[in-house]
């Protein structure tokens, strides 16, 4: 039964955040842009009214029309965010499996490193990682691989590795954070009766650690996939932009059209942000109900 309370309540927290971020992107952006002698002036004046009108207007379009509207090419906004968001998909699957499997092998490698005097490449680096903003580290990336890798078309879409090489920058850091979690698990295991046990009938220290502590471990890692997958969100905004890869994070940057004298530009479109954010928070859902099933799936006390 507490299994499906924390289901419902991860689905109705992320309605919720739905529903406000729908608010806020309906909210009126209209500029009265006028010329104050050679000098170009902006003001805002809020209208209920108008909050209203966009209100009426989505949810008539949605639940009557069964549309989210056009885009700023008069092209159907399910079609475009359907087509960006299956692009992004790969990177945001790649990148969950690469994160994911490389942060426990590290946390690992970390943890029996930690007890030699190797330990400054092994927690030394994770910690290296996490200290460097994620763009910095995915700009020397880029720099390092346009410079010395030019047989690599680092900006070029239509090869067959395109979504490989975003994927991978989005996993460094989630990766290092499952690593940092992996490793403190394993750590906290220690003294526990059960490897004094198994320490005892000769069981291998190798053993002990992948057999027993690694499976008694495996609960606190997985209670962390929600804040791996909410990292690798956040870095794949950041990636698609900076290497212009045409999917759904790059595309809610072109809607939102920010312009910096006027704050939001005649390009905005409010349809296309509400309906990659939705996709977006579907994914967060998923992840979480994933998150959740599998500890208790894993965890002893659960079962």
């Amino acid at each position: 039964m507490n299994l499906v309370l924390h289901m419902l309540k991860s689905l109705c927290l992320s309605i919720f955040a739905l529903l406000v971020v729908v608010l806020i992107v309906l909210f009126p952006r209209k500029l009265d842009i006028g010329l104050q002698g050679y000098k170009m002036s902006a003001s805002y004046h809020f209208s209920w009214s108008q909050y209203a009108d966009n209100i009426t207007g989505f949810l008539h379009g949605v639940f009557v029309d069964h549309t989210l509207g056009v885009t700023r090419y008069e092209e159907p906004i399910g079609a475009v965010v359907q087509t960006a968001i299956g692009k992004s998909l790969a990177i945001i699957v790649i990148g969950f499996l690469l994160s994911s499997i490389l942060g426990v092998m590290k946390g690992l490698a970390d943890y029996k490193l930690s007890k030699s005097k190797w330990n400054a490449i092994g927690n030394g680096t994770t910690w290296l990682f996490q200290s460097v903003p994620d763009f910095m580290v995915v700009l020397l990336i880029q720099w390092f691989v346009i410079r010395y890798m030019p047989f690599i078309h680092f900006f070029e879409q239509k090869e067959w590795y395109a979504f490989l090489i975003p994927s991978v920058l989005v996993s460094i850091y989630p990766a290092m954070y499952i690593a940092r979690i992996t490793s403190a698990a394993i750590a906290g295991q220690e003294g526990q009766m059960y490897i004094q046990v198994a320490k005892a009938k000769g069981v291998a220290e190798r053993m002990i650690l992948y057999k027993h502590v690694g499976r008694n471990s495996l609960g606190t890692i997985l209670s962390h996939l929600p804040s791996l997958f909410g990292y690798l969100l956040s870095n794949l905004l950041m990636v698609e932009y900076l290497i212009s890869y045409p999917g759904a994070a790059y595309r809610l940057f072109q809607a939102i059209d920010y312009d910096t004298s006027f704050g939001s530009g005649e390009n905005y479109e409010p349809g296309v942000i509400i309906g990659i954010a939705c996709c977006f928070m579907i994914m967060i859902v998923l992840v979480q109900w994933i998150s959740f099933i599998a500890k208790r799936s894993v965890t002893p006390r659960s079962r």
